[in-house]
């Protein structure tokens, strides 16, 4: 959908700074963008692609210096707005234009409980099941060979790619997104060994994702034991990621893949977790922590702190400790020659004492 630079500019609130009529057609990133593109500039460190960038418009902040003529192509209009990245991607939006129909209806190779409980709008694809007693809100959409356990409820707009599981007793909030191959409500991890064996203990509590969740390609989140686990609202969770039973987690929270949240540890609101992050059991990580990539938390980790390694510390912490280990060479070697020095001393002591030890007592000669 083409629009001209002021156009776009309006949209997004923004300031025109060279040729407000010139022609956009599409959106893209700064390495790619041609004659007749909309492209962004957030970090400075792409300063040299725009300079030789062929795009017609460039969203930048209003703290960012323009390049002088010289050093960028005299096509190029700014559009000046406080925050370039958002701006793109409401105009990335626009000028893609209207998606392709959605379709509606119940496919006749899905399996739908005569009990369940359908909204207006719904897409139910071929070979979903939807359980006894479920409940799907208007507008939902069920992918092809999704599952949705007895007495499960969904929101309004919650989309369900392909090949999801939603055990029984899970609610899910509106505008839930839950992409290919996520489980939720599965058993969680909970054992207590009796007379020399594993005696499973009873996994009941059942999930809670609140309103805006959106979770990854092949993640899990356990039921709880006795009460449910519980995924905050606007929490965005990546692929492979594992959600133990009875965790408890803030609102607008950003897990990226591969985390894995032991058993009741809870989290605050807007905390972030790295790739590969690891938290044990009963842990508490308060609002606004940064878990940095590959921590092993084993401890609760304050509001707002930041955290790294195994087992975790303060960011702070850890890289006065890097920088001590990146000295351990030379340190070795200076404590070898000290080494050397204390005993060549020691040597000289001895070799002192033994002389002093070899010279007979002077004789007194004075008269009496």
């Amino acid at each position: 959908m083409a629009a001209t630079i002021q156009e776009l500019a309006s949209m997004v609130q923004g300031r025109v700074i060279g040729d407000p009529e010139a022609t956009i057609t599409a959106a893209k990133p700064v390495t790619e963008a041609g004659p007749g593109d909309l492209t962004f500039l957030a970090d400075e460190r792409y300063l040299k692609a725009l300079a030789v960038s062929p795009a017609s418009a460039v969203l930048i902040a209003k703290e960012f210096t323009i390049p002088e003529s010289a050093d960028r192509s005299p096509t190029l209009t700014f559009i000046v707005v406080d925050d370039p990245r958002a701006a793109f991607m409401v105009l990335h939006a626009h000028l893609r234009g209207s998606q392709a129909q959605r379709w509606v209806g119940i496919d006749p190779r899905a399996v739908v409980s005569p009990s369940a409980k359908l909204g207006q709008d719904v897409a139910i694809y071929p070979f979903a099941v939807i359980g006894d007693d479920a409940e799907i809100g208007d507008g939902c959409t069920i992918g092809p060979g999704s599952v949705i356990g007895p007495r499960s409820r969904l929101g309004k707009d919650v989309t369900l790619h392909a090949n999801v599981v939603v055990y029984e007793d899970v609610v899910i909030g509106d505008r839930g997104i839950l992409h290919a191959g996520v489980v939720i409500g599965a058993d969680g991890f909970g054992y207590q060994l009796v007379d020399g064996r594993h005696a499973k203990v009873p996994q009941s509590g059942g999930v809670v994702i609140e309103e805006d969740v959106e979770i990854g390609a092949n993640s899990c989140v356990d039921r709880g034991t006795f009460g449910p686990t519980r995924i905050g609202q606007g929490t965005k969770i990546d692929n492979l990621a594992q959600v133990g039973h009875n965790v408890k987690l803030g609102k607008h929270t950003v897990i990226c893949a591969q985390v894995g949240i032991g058993g009741s540890s809870v989290s605050g609101d807007y905390v972030v977790m790295g790739g590969q992050v690891g938290i044990a059991d009963h842990r508490t990580i308060g609002d606004g922590a940064q878990l940095c990539a590959q921590s092993g938390v084993n401890r609760d980790v304050d509001a707002k702190a930041t955290v790294f390694g195994t087992p975790a510390v303060p960011l702070r912490q850890l890289m006065q400790m890097h920088s001590l280990s990146m000295k351990l060479p030379e340190m070795k070697r200076q404590l070898k020659q000290l080494a050397a020095e204390v005993q060549r001393l020691s040597g000289a002591i001895d070799d002192a004492e033994s002389e002093s030890d070899d010279v007979p007592p002077s004789r007194n000669t004075s008269a009496a």
